[in-house]
């Protein structure tokens, strides 16, 4: 009998996978290819929608080839994403992703004029959000604004392209800024604020729409194979991690984020969370910080650059070799602390002018210890987003770990003693990919409750009792630092 093959697509912020499943979830088949992000100036991130849709498409080539068969396609995207278009779905802008925060200086507006905007959206106001870069386009580009017909996302505009139906799923909708987390619709308060109607966004369905591909060149055997719109990739990957109540779902790739699942909208009082609707009865809480693994590729872009080359030369793994390094240094990383804001703060104060700042430098401090520093600065941050959950998930909640920091045992052990709980890794490093795979299954029966699914652990990293100690100090250390500069960079 032949294999039932299902295929979880991500499109991420640096790349896009695709990767085959059997019904058991195992892996298959991989196919991963990165497209380039363009920032001339500070603040400004744009990306080439084209390029990434020509390389989705590559990839889901490369993974179905092999496979007679492909029972159907689930559908993960990066949250955030704005791309203005024409009434063909030519696109009129780059695409703009959540890095891009040009819009910062049109937050204050936003407040004023829709003082129940997180209320509403589950968004605190932050430029990262769509309804915010509308206005700022709006604003300082009227009249391109004025030629846009649709904004949609990435997902919109690649669902467009394969099924010819200009559809949103309520996951990417809800990390929009412009959808109502109660009533799941369009939120006309904020489009009329925006001079928009909801024509001029896609139409809205659940996770599990059952949309089918038409005719595609370099993918023509999928023609008429089922694909699910799914969910935003952060939704996704805590899927993969399990929806019972006590898990938190912590994930570092180019960005961060630890998450949790509700049966209601969760509001934070201090508007320091965000919250997502998945599907029917779930919403996904969770913080994110901007900078998880982009600040280690800043370091190494701009300071690794010789040892980079070697690595290459030599055929090795650079983040292996920077993790060697920074096992040198002890924890603590000698007195070094580092904020890693390089591209602004969001969960759990949402500052956008918040910058990066290597605080305690002295000439005994060598690159060891500033690697050390920055895995050791993003994990504060990830701890400052736990802190907030405890009300949620109590004070010993199952953390599953994802994405590409699992593979980086220092980062994993940083981060268990910081915590003081066990991290636990899953044994697919996908989730995002995974949890698309997931609601494809779903949509077609093959599981009968997202409730039901439990991911498979490999491993667990324990604290270290002597550890948890010194990283208590280093962690008050770090929001000290944070309390002196806040105001700085407020100004």
């Amino acid at each position: 009998m032949e294999e039932e093959v299902f295929i979880g697509l991500d499109v991420g912020t640096a790349g896009v996978r695709a990767i085959a499943f059997n019904k058991n979830l195992k892996k298959l088949s991989f196919s991963y290819r990165e497209h380039r992000t363009l920032s001339r100036r500070e603040d400004e991130a744009e990306q080439d929608p084209e390029e990434i849709y020509s390389n989705l498409v590559l990839c889901l080539r490369d993974v179905s080839e092999n496979h007679r068969k492909i029972q159907g396609i689930g559908f993960s995207s990066v949250f955030h994403s704005l791309l203005g278009i024409d009434e063909k779905g030519n696109p009129l802008t780059s695409l703009y992703p959540f890095t891009d925060t040009r819009g910062k200086d049109k937050v204050k507006k936003i407040k004023e004029k829709i003082p129940d905007f997180y209320r509403k959206t589950g968004c605190p106001p932050h430029p990262i959000y769509p309804a915010i870069k509308i206005l700022w386009l709006k604003e300082e580009n009227a009249s391109l604004f004025k030629k846009i017909k649709k904004f949609v996302s990435i997902k919109s505009y690649i669902l467009n392209k394969l099924t010819k139906n200009l559809v949103e799923d309520t996951s990417v909708a809800s990390g929009s800024g412009l959808l109502n987390i109660h009533k799941l619709c369009w939120e006309e308060e904020i489009l009329d604020f925006l001079e928009l109607k909801k024509d001029n966004l896609p139409q809205l369905v659940e996770a599990t729409e059952k949309l089918t591909i038409k005719y595609v060149p370099g993918i023509e055997r999928l023609k008429e194979t089922p694909i699910y719109p799914g969910g935003g990739d952060g939704v996704l990957c805590h899927l993969a991690s399990g929806l019972k109540k006590n898990v938190v779902s912590s994930t570092v790739g180019s960005s961060g984020a630890i998450r949790t699942a509700t049966e209601k909208p969760f509001l934070h009082e201090k508007e320091s969370t965000w919250c997502y609707h998945f599907y029917k009865n779930l919403w996904i809480v969770g913080g994110a910080i901007n900078n998880g693994g982009i600040a280690l590729n800043w370091f190494k872009d701009k300071l690794y650059k010789e040892e980079e080359k070697k690595a290459r030369e030599k055929g090795e793994d650079i983040y292996k070799l920077m993790e060697e390094e920074a096992q040198k240094s002890p924890p603590g990383a000698r007195g070094l602390i580092f904020l890693p804001f390089l591209t602004g703060e969001r969960s759990p104060n949402w500052n956008p002018r918040m910058r990066g700042c290597l605080i305690g430098l002295s000439l005994h401090h060598e690159k060891k210890d500033i690697i050390r520093s920055i895995m050791e600065g993003v994990m504060c941050r990830m701890k400052a987003i736990m802190d907030i959950f405890k009300p949620l998930v109590g004070e010993k909640p199952f953390v599953v770990a994802s994405g590409g920091y699992t593979k980086n045992n220092l980062w994993l052990r940083i981060q268990a003693d910081l915590f003081n709980l066990p991290i636990n890794i899953m044994a697919e490093k996908e989730g995002a990919a995974m949890g698309a795979a997931i609601v494809a299954m779903f949509s077609q029966g093959k599981i009968k409750d997202f409730k039901e699914f439990e991911p498979e652990i490999e491993k667990s990293i324990l604290p270290c009792k002597e550890n948890v100690e010194k990283y208590r100090k280093v962690y008050e250390n770090h929001l000290k630092a944070y309390k002196c500069l806040e105001k700085y960079f407020s100004c």
